[in-house]
C-alpha cells in the first residue's frame, strides 16, 4: 500500500515541477538607463526598444523580449571602460520533449551620447543574465 501511494506523490511532484520549469513571468518592458526611461513593445511581432525621444529601434528578436534585471528587480547595468551597457532577452522553450531552449540577448550601450545595439548573441541556455563578457563582448572596442 506505500508502494503505490509513494508513486502517487512523485508522480505528482513531477508534474508540479514540470509546471513551474513551464512557467514563464511576465517580460520586463519598462526600465530606467542611465536616468532615462527606456520601453520595449511588440511592433508586429518585433522587439522593439523605444527611447525617451519616442524614436524606436527594432531589435533582432521577435516578440516578447525583456530588460535583464538584477538581484533588485533594477534593469541590470554592467560597465566596461566607463561606458554602460545593458541588454534585452528573449528565451524560447523548445517543444518537448526537449528541455532545451533558444536564448537570444542583445547588449546596448550608451556611447557619445547615443545608444548603439549590439549583434544578437545566440546560447542554448534557459536562464537569464550571464556574466560581464556577454554584455562586453559583442561590441568592437
Amino acid at each position: 500500500m506505500k508502494k503505490p501511494l509513494l508513486a502517487l506523490c512523485l508522480t505528482m511532484n513531477v508534474i508540479s515541477l514540470n509546471a513551474c520549469a513551464e512557467h514563464t513571468e511576465p517580460p520586463t518592458i519598462e526600465a530606467v538607463f542611465v536616468g532615462q526611461p527606456l520601453k520595449l513593445i511588440d511592433d508586429q511581432g518585433q522587439c522593439t526598444l523605444v527611447k525617451p525621444d519616442q524614436s524606436r529601434t527594432k531589435l533582432d528578436m521577435e516578440w516578447p523580449c525583456s530588460f535583464s534585471l538584477d538581484e533588485h528587480q533594477k534593469l541590470r547595468v554592467e560597465t566596461f571602460n566607463g561606458i554602460p551597457i545593458f541588454s534585452v532577452w528573449r528565451v524560447e522553450h523548445m517543444p518537448a520533449p526537449s528541455r532545451d531552449c533558444l536564448n537570444k540577448m542583445q547588449a546596448i550601450r550608451q556611447i557619445q551620447g547615443h545608444l548603439e545595439v549590439a549583434p544578437v548573441s545566440l546560447s542554448a541556455s534557459c536562464g537569464w543574465g550571464g556574466d560581464q563578457k556577454m554584455y562586453v563582448a559583442p561590441f568592437t572596442w
